[in-house]
């Protein structure tokens, strides 16, 4: 129940933000890119963003990593509805992979078919 309501708090927070949010948080999410650079994928490797908000990060990851495949998961529908829109618009559904998790508890295997990741983040 409690991820039920965590859900529909985080839905109604980034209803209306998630249309501005990455250019609003530029400003005081530093280390962003600094954090991609440094992910280092083995080649094939999987890499998890947990919170994944608009994909902002997933996409510059899929652009600086090009043999990985990621992984992206977050609790509120509306912010993974414009990160879908993103992925798709980037071209990267191929290598982008979406789904709406409680970071508290999901399973790799369920979500994504698969074991776990070479990587995981959490900006």
């Amino acid at each position: 129940m409690a991820e039920v309501a965590a859900a529909a708090l985080m839905d109604r927070l980034y209803r209306r933000q998630r249309h501005f949010y990455d250019v609003t948080r530029k400003y005081y999410l530093l280390g962003r890119d600094r954090l991609i650079e440094g992910l280092a994928p083995p080649p094939g490797g999987r890499v998890l963003e947990i919170g994944c908000g608009t994909a902002r990060n997933l996409v510059a990851a899929a652009h600086a990593w090009p043999e990985a495949r990621f992984y992206g998961i977050d609790i509120s529908a509306e912010m993974l509805a414009t990160a879908r829109r993103v992925v798709e618009r980037a071209g990267l559904a191929r290598r982008i992979e979406l789904a709406r998790a409680d970071a508290t508890a999901f399973d790799p295997a369920w979500l994504f078919g698969v074991p776990g990741f070479s990587r995981i983040v959490f900006s």
